[in-house]
């Protein structure tokens, strides 16, 4: 058995030099949250491959081959690893059946939607079993808060010679363009991003001092602004449904609640005075009916989908390429565009995994987020990452049922902060670094 790594590492407080460096593969993690902002887009780099999979599949052989991490802290089998398998093996099968793996959408919508959220969640109580560990995590959403929040608003006020990357810029990249898309070159995307680095921001002011609570403070802002000129309104109605929850649910916060509803409104007035444009492109969004229309129409075709093949569906991402066959003209709205996916994820999974699918891929919310969302009886460091979860949770609970979802980064947060609110129902064993400074400034074990 291996020790584990040597060195220094830092109070997750006061910054000073403590116990043990992180190991090679919690860095192959953040890597892979802060290069997953850039999936897809690689080619655009010049990569021939996506640094973000490389970055985790090099964090998964790290981590398999370290036995030390295994040894201090070990998974325990719960309901939510079955469900997961479950749901892993009906996709597979069904994109084997439907000949979809081996294509690149195929492949790739699995290992985005599915395998890689669903594995960093399981992995969550290995990778970030201390709170130091946690600590560099806050650390790295706050600066991806920073980039994400900065680009939104320089797209915004249209400076786009200061924009990186380039393709941001390009309007025949992505879709949306006009809205704060950032990397991901869609707007839907970018709003969620905002909104999980904003819920880390929070956990940030509180927990860090010095220049990084100041930094915290402004990602804040910044972040909370990146989900309005996202322009996307499921990520709106899902950001102010979170922090409601959040605030409602501790008692400490609850009396801030009128404070911070004030405040959001504030930050809302001042972009929308100060930002050009911007109170013009709010209202169009707020009355734009046709999205509602695509919703509508392909939700109804995946329904008669569901009717006639319950228990396999159409297959694997086959949905687009057969949906023109099930849409039927509604009498009261018309039909806008049927050559897009089924904008709510739980039909989604029925039409093309048929009802079992579907129904595992809700025992996986149920036994994962939502029930992270309850996970009571602990006053420590890593109860405040509840809350994170559960902000960011109403937001992509709120836009999965209003959209597919696609994107790899939103997807893997929701599931990474569940795993690691819920590290003391999904794993045993103590923090095994030793250093001083916990994440509440009590004396106690918060090695890197």
């Amino acid at each position: 058995m291996s020790a584990p790594a040597t060195g220094t590492g830092e109070d997750v407080l006061t910054g000073r030099r403590t116990g043990p460096r992180a190991p090679a593969y919690v860095w192959c993690f953040l890597a892979t949250i802060v290069f997953n902002v850039f999936s897809g887009h690689w080619d655009r780099l010049g990569a021939p491959v996506g640094l973000d999979r490389i970055a985790f599949a090099g964090g998964v052989l790290l981590l398999v081959l370290d036995p030390w991490a295994w040894h201090q802290r070990r998974l325990r089998l719960r309901p939510v690893h079955v469900a997961v398998v479950g749901l892993v093996a009906v996709a597979v099968l069904s994109a084997i059946a439907h000949d979809t793996l081996l294509g690149n959408y195929g492949l790739f919508a699995l290992l985005d939607r599915i395998v890689v959220p669903f594995a960093m969640f399981c992995l969550a109580p290995v990778v970030f079993s201390t709170a130091a560990r946690r600590a560099l995590l806050l650390k790295t959403l706050v600066l991806l808060g920073l980039y994400l929040g900065v680009t939104a608003l320089l797209e915004t006020l249209q400076l786009w010679s200061f924009v990186f990357p380039s393709y941001i810029a390009d309007p025949d990249v992505g879709i949306q363009f006009g809205r704060a898309r950032g990397p991901f070159a869609a707007s839907e995307a970018m709003g969620m991003a905002c909104a999980a680095c904003f819920f880390a921001a929070g956990l940030a002011v509180v927990r860090f001092r010095g220049g990084w609570r100041l930094l915290s403070a402004a990602v804040l802002a910044l972040s909370g602004g990146g989900v309005l000129l996202s322009l996307t309104r499921s990520v709106w109605v899902g950001l102010v449904l979170g922090v409601l929850a959040v605030m409602l649910i501790d008692r400490r916060l609850r009396r801030f609640t009128p404070v911070a509803l004030l405040g959001g409104a504030a930050l809302v007035a001042v972009l929308l005075a100060t930002v050009p444009g911007l109170q013009d492109s709010v209202d169009e969004r707020a009355g734009t009916t046709r999205s509602v229309l695509d919703r509508l129409n392909t939700n109804a075709a995946a329904l008669r989908v569901v009717e006639q093949e319950p228990l396999t569906g159409v297959g694997w991402t086959r949905f687009v390429d057969v949906a023109s066959t099930w849409v039927r003209q509604a009498d009261d709205y018309p039909i806008t565009n049927v050559a897009i996916e089924v904008h709510n994820v739980p039909l989604s999974r029925a039409a093309e995994l048929g009802i079992p699918g579907a129904a595992l891929f809700l025992a996986c919310i149920a036994f994962g987020p939502v029930r992270a969302a309850f996970q009571r009886g602990r006053r420590d460091e890593l109860a405040d990452w509840r809350y994170v979860s559960i902000g960011m949770t109403a937001v992509w609970l709120v836009t999965i049922m209003l959209s597919p979802v696609p994107y790899p980064l939103p997807n893997t947060l929701t599931w990474l902060l569940a795993g690691i609110a819920l590290i003391p129902y999904l794993s045993e064993g103590a923090e095994h670094e030793s250093g001083r400074g916990s994440a509440t400034g009590r004396r106690g074990p918060a090695g890197t």
